[in-house]
């Protein structure tokens, strides 16, 4: 194959646009790589546009070595590997701009488009969303605008090349919804990707200490989404349970050992069950968090003994679940060994912690008496729950307790559980999540970030496993209403909806017209993530079914007859339609015809050339010879063998020169 020399592949301008197009593609990773390494790629780009006017900085062989030695270094320099999400991407990208700089035949132009089609793939490793989607459309549409430019064809404006590109990727969209539709889907990834647990997304964490919780506080990013089957339980009984905290050193505590559930642990439910579906964004663990206290899941989640439901696998994408949940249960009998970790202490109690506890116990001999008066304790004395609460460092539990008074949901269900194994009580803290903001526009429930939340499990003779929460002792209105997120200080106090769920009522000021639009944002981005996103084997074969298509032949019907429609309406919409240029002899005659016509002498439907001409003569004979040399001309130049452009000059200076 002989190499064409890309200035006879590629005109400058469309060589800046090809750039232009290359930067466009790449920029998204900007956000998503180390900056030098997207800085690393910038370099080269900028590097190359210089050598679009002055070829004589391009680099020669022994400097492109050295810049991929640069290149390979600083991918494992940051990512210690050449693969995975982050180390594949960047090995891609920084190759995209290596390619760039030797790029000097028109192959070589094809590979780096096809490069960057390959680049604008990786970002879909990052990021689904729809402005993610828009943004690779557009992006894909500037490369193919560049490449049909370098098609070696007869040259194009980049004008008309990008209006070329624009109708080619309007053609393949309803191929593309097409496939996605009825293409047989695989059950799972041809692929899967190492793990990264320093890009792990979720608030909570398998350590428990002061701040780890309060610092998503302010954090709207969504943990999941819930479809309700009717109405939506209560926001005091929106409780989503995560894992479960055993044993602690004094500051910190530690996740509980996932064990099976044990039958005889089984919890006796009562009440009425809610039905939901959950979408779970990815979190990298294996929690699945689900409303207290889960009484239906899939047979794939397993639940553990402290009633926490885990997945399969951790989950690295977006998932839904369908779940069944009673907020009215008794557990089971305490085993030894959970009695045993349900009163454990790091050390023997402060003396201002046992004084406090013994007062309670000579007020009552029942359990139970003694967990209200703990939360009585919290609920009268000064406590405040706040955001920013001041540093705890040596004995936390103590201090939290009878001097700094100021915590976040962490701060008082730790400090509970505490005061319960002094007094005797087994007690663990559960984290997890608690509301969530109603979408009217969609009908669903947000659980965000900034809804994680901790409480306490006592365990009572007579009722098993309890929720306590003395968060909602201290500030009962974020259990009731929830944390408004807009409102709050930057000093870290906490302000809470103002009407609970009330979001959907009569927009009150700009910040709650703010709120209607994040609100209708969020429902357009579940449904592009119940019907794109999630969209598996599973959910297309309900889509299937509700059209009727249970077998292999009709499916195959269907989607032979949608591509042609598809292909016919392509056809009509965007088949260029060839237009014969006029011929000039005409125009010349055309223009000839309306000077007579405006003295009177009109052409007649079905009159031919000649015999106009002798009816012309008989009406004006005093024009009659020009009329003749006129449609002599014409007629030669119309039908003769050959037409000279010196005749059709003659003709344009007769017709111009004609009065009648």
């Amino acid at each position: 194959m002989t190499a064409i020399p890309l200035r006879d592949t590629l005109t400058a301008a469309f060589e800046k646009l090809l750039l232009f197009s290359l930067v466009f593609v790449a920029l998204p990773h900007a956000a998503n790589l180390h900056p030098t390494v997207f800085g690393f790629f910038a370099l080269l780009a900028a590097w190359r546009y210089a050598t679009v006017e002055r070829p004589g900085l391009r680099p020669g062989k022994w400097m492109l070595g050295l810049l991929m030695l640069c290149a390979m270094a600083l991918v494992y320099a940051h990512y210690h590997r050449f693969y995975g999400r982050e180390g594949g991407s960047a090995l891609f990208l920084v190759g995209l701009g290596l390619k760039l700089m030797e790029m000097k035949t028109r192959r070589e132009v094809y590979l780096v488009i096809f490069l960057g089609f390959f680049v604008a793939m990786t970002q879909y490793l990052f990021s689904q969303t729809i402005p993610m989607a828009l943004y690779t459309l557009v992006a894909v549409g500037l490369s193919v605008g560049v490449l049909i430019g370098a098609g070696g064809g007869p040259a194009l404006a980049p004008a008309a090349a990008f209006k070329r590109s624009a109708a080619l990727v309007a053609q393949a969209v309803p191929i593309m919804l097409v496939l996605f539709l009825f293409f047989p889907r695989l059950p799972g990834p041809l692929w899967k990707l190492p793990d990264d647990e320093r890009h792990a997304k979720t608030g909570l964490s398998d350590k428990l200490e002061p701040g780890s919780i309060s610092h998503l506080g302010r954090s709207a990013e969504p943990a999941f989404r819930v479809d309700f089957q009717g109405a939506p339980p209560p926001n005091a009984l929106r409780y989503w349970r995560g894992p479960v905290f055993w044993h602690t050193n004094g500051t910190r505590w530690d996740v509980a050992v996932d064990k099976p559930l044990p039958h005889d642990q089984e919890p006796k439910f009562s009440g009425p069950a809610y039905r939901y579906a959950i979408t779970l964004e990815p979190h990298r663990r294996r929690w699945l968090f689900a409303l207290d206290l889960p009484s239906g899941f899939p047979s794939d989640v397993t639940q553990t003994a402290e009633y926490l439901l885990l997945t399969k696998d951790p989950v690295h994408e977006r998932r839904r679940f369908e779940l069944v949940s009673q907020p009215a249960f008794r557990t089971g009998p305490l085993s030894p060994v959970e009695r045993t970790q349900g009163l454990q202490l790091p050390d023997p109690p402060d003396g201002r912690v046992r004084a406090l506890v013994e007062a309670w116990r000579g007020e009552s001999a029942r359990p139970g008496d003694w967990v209200q008066r703990a939360l009585r304790y919290f609920r009268e004395e000064a406590f405040f729950y706040t955001l920013n609460p001041p540093a705890l460092e040596d004995h936390p539990i103590e201090r939290f307790l009878f001097e700094t008074r100021r915590g976040f949901c962490e701060h008082y269900a730790t400090s509970f559980v505490y005061l319960m194994r002094v007094a005797g009580i087994p007690a663990r803290v559960v984290t997890g999540y608690q509301g969530g903001v109603w979408n009217p526009v969609g009908r669903f429930l947000e659980v965000r970030q900034a809804d994680a939340h901790a409480w306490a499990e006592v365990w009572l003779p007579e009722r098993g496993w309890t929720r306590i929460d003395p968060t909602a002792a201290v500030a009962p209105e974020r259990i009731e209403q929830g944390i408004d997120l807009d409102a709050a200080s930057p000093e870290g106090d906490v302000m809470f909806n103002p009407v609970g769920e009330a979001l959907a009522g009569r927009a009150q000021g700009f910040r709650d017209w703010l709120r209607q639009g994040r609100m209708l944002w969020a429902s357009v981005d579940h449904a592009w993530n119940q019907w794109v996103l999630a969209y598996d084997p599973e959910q297309q074969q309900r889509f299937w079914g509700s059209l009727g298509i249970m077998e292999w032949g009709k499916l195959a019907l269907w989607m032979g007859g949608l591509l042609g429609l598809c292909g016919a309406a392509a056809a009509l919409l965007f088949w260029p339609r060839r237009k014969t240029p006029p011929d000039p002899a005409v125009l010349a005659y055309q223009r000839f015809l309306g000077k007579l016509a405006r003295r009177g002498v009109v052409k007649r439907t079905g009159e031919g050339p000649l015999d106009f001409s002798r009816r012309a003569m008989t009406e004006r004979p005093e024009a009659a010879a020009t009329i003749v040399r006129i449609t002599g001309i014409f007629l030669g130049l119309r039908y003769g063998k050959t037409a000279r452009a010196e005749d059709l000059a003659r003709l344009r200076r007769l017709v111009r020169e004609f009065r009648v």
